[in-house]
């Protein structure tokens, strides 16, 4: 995969030919829209048998733990999946004794019995045929599934053992989060993560259908127009919600003015500081960015103040020079040199 807008530049695109705002949405809809609905059918029937084996193999005497539930998350779950771009997440939740919380049991003994989770569904996934490439590391099973839909394409899973590690803590998830914050280093911390992620799913699952259609026409872009490490969906998906906040949440907009607005936010990544109070309040956020010596780009996850969502961008390398470079020059393109972005994006 090529690593720079301007390498990447393919006919057809819509950023890349003298195509109108209006004629984009016809291109969205023929591009992007069509054939998203068939391959999200085809993940779920995939997933959902990964499931229902998953549930029968660990209520046999196979596997001696009890799977309370599983949660489809990533783009599958929050409905902004792509074509043939997207993977998965699945959540399952262990129920105690066989993973009791972090707050039950500290890190270090949370950890070894998480191991022993992982290494026993990894045994259980290695019993279905239709499963291949199955690897693991501290906090997942990652495996593929083949032969999806008449194209027989594949879909990438990670598969995420987890106790329901809110419990504990009282009534209030700022208690959990403030717990994290005495943790001596983000390693322990990212063992919350996947407790979490049924916060994360819900937050953008309950978005419109336009405001999803506008981040995967965003993502589609990163896709196209960014090197692989930097296409992470999440980051992406909030910093469009956020702007589509700003605008006003907007019923009814143009997608031309919508991206603008959301690359003309990534041309000035260092610049960006945003959160939701959505699980916790301004304070805590402040704290956490405070404690954990946050600096712009940061988008906190609305899920848990202790996740910055841009901390892909600032990985080593020019991570963040690479995104505004690509969103600067996306911005000359035919499409989006003449659009004027209006308080509430045209609507």
């Amino acid at each position: 995969m090529m690593a720079t807008a301007s390498a990447k530049t393919k006919v057809g695109l819509p950023w890349c030919t003298a195509m109108s705002p209006r004629e984009l949405e016809t291109w969205y809809n023929e591009n992007i829209q069509h054939g998203t609905d068939d391959f999200d059918r085809d993940c779920r029937r995939a997933v959902d048998e990964v499931v229902r084996s998953v549930h029968r193999i660990c209520s046999s005497n196979g596997v001696l733990f009890d799977v309370d539930r599983v949660i489809k998350g990533g783009s599958l779950g929050k409905g902004t999946m792509v074509k043939d771009l997207s993977d998965v997440d699945l959540i399952a939740f262990i129920n105690p004794p066989h993973l009791k919380p972090i707050v039950t049991l500290g890190p270090t003994h949370y950890r070894k019995q998480l191991e022993g989770v992982i290494r026993d569904l990894e045994g259980a996934l290695r019993q279905l045929s239709f499963v291949k490439n199955i690897s693991r590391n501290d906090f997942l099973v990652n495996f593929t599934i083949g032969n999806l839909g008449p194209t027989k394409r594949s879909l990438g899973v990670d598969l995420l053992p987890t106790a329901d590690n809110c419990l504990g803590h009282g009534r209030a998830h700022s208690d959990m989060f403030r717990a994290m914050l005495q943790l001596p280093n983000g390693y322990d911390r990212e063992f919350y993560s996947a407790s979490l992620a049924e916060h994360q799913l819900k937050f953008v699952a309950e978005k419109p259908g336009y405001v999803k259609a506008l981040i995967r026409l965003v993502k589609y872009w990163a896709y196209e127009c960014l090197p692989e490490k930097l296409q992470t969906s999440y980051p992406l998906e909030l910093i469009t919600i956020y702007r589509w906040e700003n605008a006003g949440k907007p019923v009814h907009f143009s997608k031309a003015q919508g991206l603008k607005d959301v690359l003309q936010v990534l041309t000035n990544l260092r610049g960006l500081r945003h959160f939701w109070t959505y699980l916790y309040d301004a304070s805590l956020a402040n704290q956490a960015i405070k404690q954990l010596d946050y600096v712009n780009p940061i988008v906190l996850d609305p899920a848990n103040p202790n996740n910055n969502a841009c901390w892909v961008y600032q990985k080593r390398g020019n991570n963040v020079r690479e995104v505004e470079d690509s969103a600067r020059a996306t911005l000359k393109c035919a499409l989006l040199k003449d659009v004027v972005v209006t308080p509430n994006w045209g609507a």
